[in-house]
């Protein structure tokens, strides 16, 4: 009796492995494992393209340092505030089934 449950339970086992490992090797290719490494790539060609863009001293055109401040502050009021708790209802149903 022993020897048949172990040899079950080694059966089932080995099942489970070879199902859990079937599903890695038949996944499809995402978009991510297409792209992966590109904006490396791309980061290091432009580098490539301009090697004298470090000596460029002139200021980074965008958002002044007030202008910045101003949306880095509403962007945290923002997700501050709205920490709301969620209501989950439960219905059971009714007693004497009229179901209103």
């Amino acid at each position: 009796m022993k020897a048949k449950c172990f040899t079950l339970a080694v059966a089932i086992i080995a099942i489970a492995i070879s199902l859990g490992c079937a599903g890695k090797l038949a996944q499809k290719e995402t978009m991510l494992d297409k792209h992966w490494g590109s904006s490396f790539e791309s980061a290091k060609y432009n580098q490539l393209l301009n090697p004298d863009a470090g000596k460029n001293l002139d200021p980074v055109v965008g958002l002044d340092g007030a202008a910045a401040q101003q949306t880095m502050e509403r962007y945290r009021e923002g997700s501050q505030g709205k920490a709301s708790k969620k209501v989950y209802n439960l219905n059971l149903g009714t007693i004497g089934g009229s179901g209103q």
